[in-house]
């Protein structure tokens, strides 16, 4: 498949390459947070504590991890930073983990600053090509919204994010964010769509709130090398989670 072909989402720049840093696991604050000597400990205690320790396989279509085979049965994860696993090694991750356990190699779609208007807009392209066993999501913050701004690029918009393409005059935008509900209703026609895709498709699908299972204190979940994402305790955890739903 060309990823020409594929729809537009954020690692696409990043295809076909192996990176030691993406945001926000990024050198610079690697290198301020080991100012610190609980984080020196505790990346020691990981195995973290060079910058080579943790890497970032992007496929040829831009998504971390292996390339697709499109007629191995697999497991699909969809979701955000969390999902993709940043400042984490892959065998941390929890579609990673939940892949071993169930013997299935993994396609995640996930990338960082998804929006579930992201997800479904992946799923809906992937799902009917992929020979799927399981499709999981983890559902991204809900206050993100997702639009197309010019023929080919999709923009995710947040409170207080940056963007060439926001204008603080908009009032669509403005009184979108500026009502809890709305981020709500948004986020739960995503899930609902989600699982009727699924359905259409005989997939077995499991929906969770990224929130849930990882905005916790950092002694419940530990933490990943940027101090801000979720360690391999809580990816556990969440692993565990599903596979008891499953089973």
């Amino acid at each position: 498949m060309n990823i020409n072909d594929t729809p537009s989402h954020f690692g696409k720049q990043h295809a076909g390459q192996v990176l030691n840093w993406i945001p926000t696991d990024t050198e610079e604050n690697y290198h301020k947070h080991c100012q610190r000597l609980e984080y020196q400990e505790y990346i020691k205690a990981k195995g973290w504590d060079n910058s080579n320790s943790i890497t970032y396989r992007i496929n040829s279509l831009g998504y971390r991890g292996d390339e697709f085979d499109f007629k191995k049965p697999c497991l699909v994860a969809l979701g955000c930073s969390f999902s993709v696993g940043i400042g984490l090694p892959e065998s941390d991750v929890w579609p990673w983990r939940l892949g071993k356990a169930l013997n299935l190699p993994v396609v995640n779609l996930s990338w960082g600053g998804y929006s579930a208007d992201t997800c479904f807009r992946l799923a809906e392209y992937f799902l009917p090509r992929l020979n799927v066993e399981l499709c999981v999501m983890t559902t991204p913050p809900k206050d993100r919204i997702e639009m197309l701004v010019n023929n080919k690029e999709f923009e995710v918009f947040m409170p207080q994010s940056e963007s060439r393409w926001f204008n603080p005059e908009d009032i669509y935008l403005k009184n979108w964010m500026t009502h809890e509900e709305n981020s709500r209703l948004n986020n739960l026609k995503n899930t609902l769509a989600l699982e009727m895709l699924c359905s259409k498709h005989r997939i077995p699908c499991q929906i969770y709130s990224a929130f849930e299972f990882f905005a916790r204190s950092r002694e419940e979940v530990e933490y990943a090398r940027d101090y801000m994402h979720a360690g391999p305790l809580g990816h556990r955890l969440a692993t565990e989670k599903i596979l008891n739903d499953l089973t």
